[in-house]
């Protein structure tokens, strides 16, 4: 069906009697667009009428019978809220619209393809969940069906052997990952050679859908200083840059406690960490850790001229601008959104999972806003997705995995179709923000979800992903020397990776 993710928003607004419009601000390069965006052109060839009166999106049969099948997933939480256990599973719909929309979906789909979803197995160990999947295969165990892993901890068991190639038609004959509700051009980036694909995601995964870096904006503080400024518009004109945050946080540094000390017990203009915010801003500039060769394999590329300005720009923004702060505590950014929440900074980057647990009952009004630019010649806004991700892997040792392959592509479509308009819509742009241009702020966001494959694997290959948090912590200002000194290194890691995917068989 021929609907993309903003019509199904649209028509939750509607229900919902709010408006909201939706733009783009920019016209991208229509490769970089093409490869870039969520929402695919489905393969499914509908007429209008039949666009209306279809039941499902997918191009599976309406019903199917799998005989009552059981299916037993094993998860992997992440920090902040258990979004990755309702991706999958409510047991009841408790009258909040995100449960209710999933525990509706799963209704849905047990019954179209009568099968039986097992609550969850949850682990809180992010990475300790792998070594279940390792030894299940290892002794040939079924228990699991599907796993749902954090992608920093677990991708590497797509080089191990364990895992399904889930490109395989004989084995997963009903996925068609070209369709808008799963996150194609993410999960090809994650193959090192865009055929075999032993990991799943997107609108199945609310992780995916809210693990989106954006660039929170308190709209009080903003106001005392640009009374007369309009952010959205600055968004609008592609004018929202590096260079327009610098100037914007350097005029709003107070000492609130009177110690004449710049801390964290103050107001500042913008507030960042050196852990993952940081992967964010730099994923908003468009760096990448790595490029395709001529074949498509994936060949370390970190060392480039895009690389030394965007550190000249986060360098100065953080250590030579009065208005900023490098918050010192390695929290996960509990303190800054906490703060934030509380009326303290005017602004700072984070992930819009955290907007629902931090800023709820936040007191001014806040905006959303997309990461900056490195600079206004780049083609449109970016952002990339927290490595806790959940991706969705099938071990080796499932028999019957058709069922699996229906399941997980009617969970998708519905998920689509169902929860991520609950969430991002409801949740994210209507409950917990204050105005619809943040909400069209958020589609924009949604858009442009960037992520290449070396940042994906960084676990594998020395933590290249990591690179410019230690050097913020480090306060280095000329990195060309560490460049070069980490790129044996990492070649010689990818190397070895790349060798192991190709000596997988299928």
């Amino acid at each position: 069906m021929k609907k993309s993710l903003s019509v199904l928003l649209a028509a939750v607004l509607l229900t919902s009697s709010l408006a909201a419009c939706s733009t783009n601000t920019e016209n991208a390069a229509d490769e970089q667009k093409n490869n870039q965006s969520n929402t695919q052109t489905p393969t499914a060839d509908l007429t209008e009428e039949e666009e209306e009166t279809a039941r499902f999106l997918d191009s599976m049969p309406e019903e199917m019978n799998f005989e009552g099948r059981g299916l037993n997933f094993l998860l992997t939480e992440g920090a902040n809220g258990n979004i990755t256990e309702l991706s999958i599973w409510a047991e009841e719909d408790t009258g909040e619209v995100v449960d209710a929309a999933v525990y509706q979906r799963n209704l849905t789909v047990t019954d179209r393809l009568n099968i039986v979803i097992n609550q969850p197995n949850v682990g809180t160990d992010s990475g300790g969940n792998g070594n279940l999947i390792r030894n299940a295969v290892k002794s040939g165990s079924a228990e699991y069906d599907i796993f749902g892993g954090y992608q920093y901890y677990n991708i590497v068991l797509a080089s191990e052997g364990v895992l399904f190639n889930l490109n395989n038609k004989d084995n997963f004959p009903y996925n068609d990952f070209d369709r808008e509700y799963w996150g194609g051009y993410y999960m090809k980036n994650m193959s090192y050679d865009g055929e075999k694909m032993y990991w799943a995601t997107g609108d199945l995964a609310l992780r995916y859908t809210g693990g989106m870096y954006v660039t929170y904006v308190n709209s009080t503080i903003f106001a005392n200083y640009f009374p007369d400024v309009n952010l959205y518009s600055i968004v609008d004109e592609g004018s929202w840059t590096m260079d327009k945050i610098a100037e914007l946080a350097s005029v709003a540094y107070v000492d609130l406690n009177a110690d004449g000390k710049k801390d964290k017990k103050d107001q500042f203009g913008f507030v960042l960490q050196s852990i993952d915010p940081t992967d964010g801003m730099a994923a908003g500039c468009m760096v990448d850790f790595s490029t395709r060769d001529d074949e498509g394999h994936p060949v370390i590329t970190l060392d480039n001229e895009r690389t030394y300005a965007f550190w000249d720009k986060y360098y100065a923004l953080l250590f030579n601008n009065d208005g900023t702060m490098l918050n010192p505590e390695t929290d996960d950014s509990i303190a800054i959104m906490t703060n934030f929440g509380a009326g303290q900074y005017m602004m700072t980057c984070n992930k819009l999972f955290q907007s629902p647990i931090y800023l709820r009952d936040m007191e001014d009004d806040f905006m959303i806003l997309p990461l900056p630019k490195l600079d206004e010649t780049q083609p449109h806004y970016n952002t990339r997705i927290h490595d806790s991700c959940t991706i969705f892997g099938v071990p080796v040792t499932v028999p019957g995995t058709d069922c699996v392959s229906a399941a997980l592509e009617a969970l998708a479509s519905e998920s689509f179709k169902e929860v991520t308009p609950a969430y991002y819509e409801i949740a994210l742009k209507v409950k917990f923000t204050r105005d619809s241009d943040s909400g069209r702020m958020i589609e924009l966001v949604h858009e442009n979800v960037y992520i290449d494959f070396a940042a994906q694997w960084s676990n594998k290959l020395g933590d290249i992903n990591h690179f410019f948090r230690k050097t913020a912590d480090a306060k280095s200002e000329a990195i060309a020397s560490t460049l070069q000194k980490n790129q044996k290194v990492w070649n010689k890691s990818m190397d070895k990776l790349v060798s192991a995917l190709e000596s997988l068989d299928d």
